[in-house]
């Protein structure tokens, strides 16, 4: 991971005071809590000062709750200790709501969006750079109008009132 950093897991805020904040994880764990020095430091009141943990393993990532006085949970179940997750589970933590995202064996985009095909199986997207799209205009240069003769190209409506 940390020869392909873009390859690391992120955790997005998706409800919330953060909301649309991201945090790149990495290899040492990473609390969650309101206190200023967290590593993801969360300005909610019912939050604990050390709430939750983010752990980068071998095996995948885990959720870890530090005995927090509201709870952690993962995807509407309230965990005990350490849960694995995966790609697109929803943490909640007091009124805070996050995303987890790992590009490397994502089905999902960073605010969940499922990628075509993802239907649950296990899909995995290849990380080679995709190929570049050509910078300019078409091959023979920009047209000034399309189409040349004024014609419209769409119109609304069923097509049976006047023009």
């Amino acid at each position: 991971m940390q020869e392909h950093p873009e390859l690391t897991p992120v955790m997005t805020v998706t409800a919330g005071t953060m909301r649309g904040a991201s945090f790149r994880l990495s290899l040492r764990p990473q609390v969650i809590g309101r206190t200023p020095d967290a590593d993801i430091a969360v300005p909610d009141p019912h939050l604990s000062r050390r709430h939750a943990e983010v752990r980068l393993t071998d095996a995948g990532a885990l959720l870890v709750d530090l005995g927090s006085t509201n709870g952690t949970w993962l995807n509407d179940r309230r965990i005990i200790g350490a849960e694995p997750l995966a790609d697109g589970d929803v943490i909640r933590l007091g009124h805070t709501e996050l995303r987890f995202f790992d590009p490397a064996l994502a089905t999902t985009d960073p605010v969940g969006l499922r990628f075509l095909g993802g239907g649950g199986g296990d899909v995995r997207r290849s990380h080679r750079p995709a190929v570049p799209l050509p910078v300019g205009g078409p091959a023979n240069g920009p047209t000034d109008a399309w189409p040349p003769d004024g014609t419209p190209v769409a119109s609304v409506g069923r097509g049976d009132g006047p023009a």
